[in-house]
């Protein structure tokens, strides 16, 4: 646990508080003691929690389903110089298009709903994944391959069993980078749309001019994507225990 990181954040709390109502901004800035009464009410009355719960439910389906297209398609994309020239203009031209320009088209193809919020989720995390993991691949050293060659591991069988392995620190990273950007996604998705989750509930409690409960709500944001990359995080060492520590750390 980051100790020093967390004291920190208290401290910018207790300065943001002081200065609220030194200066009587309350009407334009929610102090963060009514900032945490409202959090505090909202997830205990179930008005927030259960955004909340809608949210995860988006977000798991389009992060996984970002995972299932992005891993094995950087592996096949790594491993194979002719599939790499026959997808790199598709690639580079839809990996700079941002997600949420893509909110109207998914709303014409899918509707309202977790299908077009999964969609647009996937769309946003599958690129980090696939660039990690086609980069991974690469970045494999070829004496594995050597010496795999001398045990008789060749083919698909040299993919599972080397190509893989080796590149799984990459493929780690590139989760781990996706996991933030896709719930970043998912909220402002939800905000714009405003039929359900967090993001729905940040837009409404901005219609209404209720700050702390909007800021209750962003802050359910942050403390979910701290929760998610430290998930990540502690899931990442225990996989790659041979990464090394001081390693695992840097990442």
């Amino acid at each position: 646990m980051n100790v020093a990181g967390w004291l920190f954040v208290l401290a910018v709390l207790v300065l943001a508080e002081i200065a609220v109502r030194l200066f009587d901004l309350a009407d334009s800035v929610a102090a963060p003691s009514a900032t945490l009464g409202a959090f505090v009410d909202g997830m205990s009355s179930g008005t927030l929690s259960d955004e909340l719960g809608r949210t995860l439910g988006s977000y798991v389906q389009g992060f996984a389903l970002a995972v299932a297209v992005g891993v094995p398609l950087g592996i096949a994309i790594g491993s194979s110089r002719t599939i790499e020239d026959a997808t790199a203009v598709v690639i580079e031209f839809l990996r700079p298009i941002p997600a949420v320009a893509l909110i109207p088209l998914a709303i014409l193809v899918f509707g309202l709903g977790t299908p077009m919020l999964r969609f647009v989720i996937a769309y946003a995390a599958v690129w980090p994944i696939l660039v990690h993991t086609m980069y991974g691949v690469r970045g494999v050293d070829r004496m594995l391959y050597d010496v795999a060659a001398t045990s008789g591991v060749r083919g698909a069988s040299r993919i599972v069993r080397v190509t893989v392995p080796a590149a799984l620190p990459s493929i780690a990273t590139g989760i781990r980078v996706s996991a933030a950007i896709a719930l970043v996604v998912c909220v402002t998705a939800e905000f714009f749309v405003g039929t359900a989750g967090v993001g729905a509930y940040m837009q409404a409690q901005q219609a209404a001019y209720r700050l702390p409960q909007l800021y209750a709500a962003a802050a359910l944001a942050g403390l979910l994507g701290v929760a998610i990359d430290a998930t990540l995080r502690s899931g990442e060492r225990h996989a790659l225990f041979w990464v090394g520590e001081e390693q695992a750390r840097q990442r």
